[in-house]
């Protein structure tokens, strides 16, 4: 197992697309703990979490992020926290339910502009 001095500083390195910012509520489910927190970026691939909740790293949770607006949740059936921070946390998408992949790459690129893939 890695130290937390390495996790942490995996959250510097620079990632293949530029993370958005938000503030939107998010609902985690998982074996390791449970809770609601705000996202406060994402990407396609992850995002970060604020919340009093603290989950080690490693573990695998199911995410409801409510965007703004009458749209529907979006739901992540797996994520890893890859990195955590005070009462932050960095989790990398897996799986997602459905759509919900599609649903937040459209949010994203009005938020952001055209993709650049």
């Amino acid at each position: 197992m890695m130290a937390p001095e390495q996790d942490d500083e995996q959250e510097l390195h620079p990632r293949g697309r530029p993370r958005v910012p938000v503030d939107y509520p998010v609902q985690f489910t998982g074996d390791e703990g449970s809770g609601y927190g705000t996202v406060t970026n994402l990407t396609l691939a992850g995002g970060e979490v604020d919340s009093q909740v603290q989950l080690p790293i490693g573990a695998r949770v199911c995410l409801h992020v409510q965007p703004p607006g009458a749209r529907p949740p979006i739901i992540i059936t797996l994520a890893i926290v890859r990195w955590k921070q005070g009462d932050r946390f960095g989790i990398e998408f897996i799986r997602f339910e459905g759509t919900a992949k599609d649903q937040l790459k459209d949010m994203l690129n009005q938020r952001e502009g055209p993709a650049q893939d």
